[in-house]
């Protein structure tokens, strides 16, 4: 008995110590579909894959075609209640960069993500750009 146990914590430590595997993009299909619920941190975000995105909720409808709609704020104000409005854009990957392209209220949206984690249902990304550019 005390070999089986000596045994079985050999292979979690071992199996503990082993570093995950880095994501790489492969098969970019993954990214088709529609995310919201994200949620922000100081590099990036994360989102979750839903079969909707609820009214005046942030998110992004990624199609197979490299088009996308990203929904957010319809104006200048964030002060709640917030009222959203769809921007049609278009995104690539090249490399293992993803790069979005829309519009929103004031001009041109310009993003560059890399992903970090991708589980089941949920993605999280890490901003390489995030650039707004203002028409005049």
């Amino acid at each position: 008995m005390k070999k089986i146990y000596f045994l079985l914590c050999l292979v979690f430590l071992f199996s503990s110590c082993m570093e995950e595997e880095p994501f790489t993009m492969g098969d970019e299909e993954f990214l088709v579909g529609q995310w919201t619920n994200l949620k922000y941190s100081e590099s990036g975000f994360t989102m979750e894959k839903t079969s909707q995105i609820p009214e005046n909720t942030y998110g992004f409808i990624i199609r197979g075609d490299g088009t996308l709609i990203h929904r957010s704020n319809l104006g200048f104000c964030g002060t709640p209640p917030i009222i959203t409005q769809d921007y049609p854009g278009r995104w690539e990957v090249i490399g293992d960069i993803i790069q979005l392209e829309s519009e929103f209220w004031g001009g041109t949206h310009f993003q560059e993500w890399k992903v970090t984690f991708l589980g089941k249902n949920q993605v999280q990304i890490e901003w390489i750009t995030n650039e707004y550019n203002y028409e005049d």
